[in-house]
């Protein structure tokens, strides 16, 4: 079921499968943003990665010593949120745990995903809760998909990533194939607040790095001035994946953990990177996506020109 909010500044989709927002789009520029699932390169739109990031070495995990499966990036893109509240710039949706989440996670949870729209931003807020009786182990992350090039005629070299401050990140190795994360690190980013893109940014597969320290991240156009900025704080890992050779998309996703290790024990409870809640505890995150362009008047739709 899709879901629709709207102010003075944009529209925005969700649909209740998987909490997946569909759509940011823009009604003072008349744009969008958020990639649209073509699926010539991904059928997906901006997933919720819950309660794995990454990818499972063999679909595979154990908890307390029993084997459950586990798909990569978890369960929760792939089942139905029931809709808790909804207003015209208001919806909360909540995903909870069930005999068909058990199976592949014991744990007793309550996952609820907030959209609402403040002024020009849209807000994605994140509430994952303990509702049982013991420690929860678990990964989160989200895998929103933008548009890039922004607009048609431009080329990837016309773009970078933009973060508010300089990081100092590390590239993790992966394992050829797997995609698994190795001990091999190098610098990605070195004092440096921007990263330029190429057409053959992805030529290498998909980038998982580690060390964030951003409030946000920026995908902006030199030559145009398009942008879509990214409120990020308190996500210290981030994949970025598109299609190799020539870029059509670019997957901006912060995550709080990470793939599994090549030849790791599987064991759940110590996985690296891996978060832990004590019963009656909650985890929360937010991100924050504004679009725009610097070299057009960002004005309230009817204000004066």
């Amino acid at each position: 079921m899709k879901k629709r909010l709207q102010n003075g500044w944009l529209a925005a989709e969700v649909s209740t499968r998987g909490a997946e927002l569909l759509s940011i789009y823009s009604l003072n520029l008349q744009r969008e943003y958020l990639w649209q699932g073509a699926p010539e390169s991904w059928s997906g739109h901006s997933l919720l990665l819950f309660p794995a990031a990454g990818r499972i070495d063999r679909s595979r995990i154990l908890i307390h010593g029993r084997e459950y499966p586990m798909p990569m990036h978890g369960f929760a893109k792939d089942m139905e949120f029931a809709v808790s509240e909804e207003r015209e710039d208001f919806l909360a949706l909540e995903l909870s745990d069930s005999e068909e989440t058990r199976r592949m996670f014991p744990y007793p949870f309550r996952f609820r995903v907030e959209f609402f729209l403040d002024g020009d931003r849209l807000v994605e807020q994140f509430r994952i809760a303990n509702t049982g009786a013991e420690d929860m182990f678990f990964s989160f992350g989200a895998h929103p998909g933008f548009f890039c090039p922004i607009v048609l005629g431009e080329d990837a070299e016309d773009y970078i990533l933009r973060f508010d401050r300089p990081q100092n990140t590390r590239k993790i190795a992966l394992e050829p194939y797997t995609r698994l994360c190795t001990p091999g690190r190098e610098p990605f980013l070195e004092g440096d607040a921007a990263k330029p893109l190429s057409e053959n940014f992805f030529d290498d597969g998909p980038i998982l790095a580690e060390g964030f320290a951003a409030d946000w991240v920026e995908l902006r156009s030199l030559r145009s001035g398009n942008f879509v900025r990214m409120g990020i704080e308190g996500f210290p890992y981030m994949t970025l994946w598109g299609p190799p050779h020539r870029m059509s998309l670019i997957c901006i996703e912060p995550w709080c953990g990470l793939s599994d290790d090549a030849g790791a024990d599987h064991v759940w409870e110590t996985k690296t990177a891996g978060n832990r809640l004590s019963p009656g505890e909650e985890f929360i995150r937010r991100l924050w996506f504004r679009p725009g362009c610097e070299l057009a008047k960002e004005a309230h739709p009817g204000s004066e020109k």
